[in-house]
């Protein structure tokens, strides 16, 4: 019975990490999670989400992904400690001022 009390009160939550292990805080969405089996094109995994930043506290049905695609994740779920490394590919939105 304590093993299940010990695991329950075990918090989830996501931390990023750069390559060197060090604190990195990016844009993290946190929502609803939905399911996207047998959906066609890169739909999204949540809904209803709020952006935060990292490191967050994630509620038993929420689920993360990151807010830019300034960095990748080398882990595919988004949970614990994650750690990123730049997108080497990823270009910065320029937005025009009228």
């Amino acid at each position: 019975m304590l093993f299940w009390l010990a695991t329950a009160m075990y918090p989830r939550f996501l931390i990023t990490l750069d390559e060197k292990l060090e604190m990195l805080p990016v844009t993290v969405r946190v929502g609803q999670a939905v399911d996207v089996v047998l959906q066609a094109g890169k739909p999204r995994t949540i809904s209803g989400f709020q952006t935060h930043l990292s490191p967050v506290r994630l509620g038993q049905t929420d689920r993360a992904e990151l807010g830019t695609e300034e960095y990748l994740p080398f882990a595919h779920v988004l949970e614990g400690l994650v750690v990123l490394q730049k997108n080497p590919g990823y270009e910065k939105e320029d937005r025009m001022e009228l």
